[in-house]
């Protein structure tokens, strides 16, 4: 693999791009330069600065907008809280010394990783599908209303089985935007927020650093339950976490998540991130392992220290508000959605947009809008639908 300097700067810039533009995944971006016949080793070097650039960036949305994408759901409750109290500035630190750290203990662990791997795939692969069955049952359970957090899950679930099943170019695109994006929109109000002090943060949130890599680690293992939100959720279950320690954890898993990827990817032939399945047509990941680790270590760098130059600028974006610029953003999604999918994405992105809608309303938790993704994955693992 030739490494074009170039393009992998491009590849951080768009991945600032997608991650501070709510409702612009990374995979999107990768998926309309691939239609476009971007298929090269220049286009290689820069899906390894886009990805990673985007999981740190995403971050910033769900702090001081309110707005996630489905990595980043929960990290809207306990960071916008920290913007209410004028603390923003403060959580977007955390979320970056945490993901500097979890970026260099993930590089660390990189080479044990790929033997747990091959170990832990032939182990757990037969009974797959009772695991992320039993995963969901619990997320059920142990939310605040299961009976609700049945129904959203079994509505998400169906409208998940009809996307992966209805041929659309990006079937996550519709989905994600409508029960996230568009749904944290039309719940959106305009709030007075305090200005944001800066301060330090605590060496204490390094602990939940660590167990969000470990928890990363694993979490690329399984299909359907690997979102950092699910992850940190479950992890919430048998793990008390404050706001910094939260923030932390969710941080961490995506950033080890990503690195972690690159592991399976030459490991097991799995990949649980769409930048690096897209990554493996382009060159051999596991003959191209260390370039690419640099690469990735290289883009998180560079995120985390170019976010932290301009923390108090960023900082100030709370004070906006976002009334009508959330209309201009959903009509851009719409459009996007209609260029890419069609009539039938834009179907399933206005019934996905009401879901989210109602799902604030109910007070349910946002995580079971995964549903979207668990429900088809279990029915594929049982070979009920293929």
């Amino acid at each position: 693999m030739e490494i074009n300097l170039l393009f992998f700067l491009c590849g951080i810039f768009l991945g600032f791009i997608s991650g501070f533009v709510p409702g612009i995944h990374s995979n999107t971006i990768i998926a309309v330069l691939a239609s476009l016949g971007f298929y090269s080793d220049d286009f290689a070097c820069l899906i390894i600065g886009l990805f990673p650039a985007h999981l740190v960036s995403a971050f910033i949305p769900s702090i001081f907008f309110g707005i996630p994408e489905q990595g980043t759901v929960i990290a809207v409750l306990p960071g916008h809280r920290m913007v209410l109290d004028g603390k923003g500035i403060i959580a977007l630190k955390s979320v970056l010394a945490s993901t500097a750290f979890a970026a260099l203990v993930s590089v660390a662990l990189f080479g044990p990783s790929i033997e747990i791997y091959k170990f832990l795939y032939s182990a757990l692969s037969a009974h797959m599908g009772w695991i992320v069955f039993a995963i969901l049952f619990l997320l059920i359970i142990r939310s605040r209303n299961p009976v609700l957090s049945l129904l959203i899950v079994s509505l998400s679930g169906g409208i998940g089985v009809f996307s992966f099943g209805s041929g659309m170019q990006d079937k996550f695109l519709p989905m994600f935007c409508g029960m996230f994006a568009i749904g944290a929109i039309l719940n959106y109000s305009r709030q007075d927020v305090p200005r944001q002090e800066d301060g330090k943060i605590s060496a204490g949130i390094l602990k939940y650093s660590f167990a969000g890599v470990v928890l990363g680690m694993l979490a690329d293992l399984l299909p359907g339950v690997s979102s950092p939100s699910q992850v940190a959720v479950f992890a919430s279950l048998v793990m008390p976490l404050q706001t910094m320690g939260f923030l932390a954890m969710i941080s961490s898993i995506a950033v080890s998540e990503g690195i972690f990827s690159l592991a399976t990817s030459a490991s097991i032939g799995k990949s649980r991130m769409g930048a690096t399945a897209a990554l493996s047509e382009l060159v051999p990941v596991g003959l191209n392992l260390g370039s690419l680790l640099a690469l990735a270590l290289a883009s998180i760098c560079t995120a985390v220290l170019v976010i932290y130059l301009l923390r108090k600028q960023i900082g100030m974006l709370a004070n906006l508000d976002f009334t009508k610029a959330n209309v201009v953003l959903a009509l851009y999604l719409l459009v996007v959605v209609g260029v890419l999918d069609g009539i039938v994405g834009i179907g399933v992105f206005l019934i996905s947009s009401l879901l989210g809608f109602i799902t604030v309303r109910l007070g349910v938790e946002r995580t079971n809008l995964m549903g979207a993704v668990i429900v088809p994955t279990i029915l594929l693992l049982f070979g009920i639908i293929g």
